[in-house]
């Protein structure tokens, strides 16, 4: 990649970061839909609503930059190969593993709570039939290539 195309990805990456920090910023404040105000009973439900919201977002931004700094120090650990071969792989792996419990608990707002118990099962139930598909997949593979050989 030439220097005017780094330049290019590093405007497009800025441009996108601060609109990710703006659309948070309004979403935040609630400037983007923020109705008029209602008198008596409506108010403490309004302010309830905002509260919600707010604690949504708040959960959603944490979510996100948490996402995106195990993305990056992947990315950064192969790119600039601060660790070999198979440390390397280890620390991907480990990043993916955090990465898909930052997602679980802060995307998909999977907890250990009693009313998340049964997503929770869900969730580990799918884990174990995906891992014995695959692993059951392996085996074949791996018994196919050693008959090859």
């Amino acid at each position: 990649m030439n220097a005017r195309g780094r330049s290019k990805g590093a405007i497009l990456l800025k441009a996108v970061g601060a609109a990710a920090l703006l659309g948070t910023a309004r979403a935040l404040t609630g400037f983007a839909n923020r109705e008029p105000r209602q008198a008596g009973a409506g108010k403490a439900r309004t302010e309830d609503a905002e509260h919600s919201r707010r604690d949504d977002l708040m959960t959603y931004g944490v979510g996100y930059g948490l996402a995106l700094l195990l993305t990056g120090a992947a990315f950064a650990v192969v790119t600039w190969r601060w660790a070999a071969g198979a440390t390397a792989l280890g620390i991907v792996f480990t990043l993916a593993l955090l990465q898909a419990i930052v997602h679980f608990r802060f995307f998909l707002h999977v907890d250990l709570k009693r009313s998340a118990r049964d997503d929770l099962q869900l969730i580990l139930f799918s884990t174990l039939i995906v891992c014995l598909m695959v692993g059951g997949t392996l085996v074949v593979l791996l018994n196919l290539r050693m008959r090859m050989m």
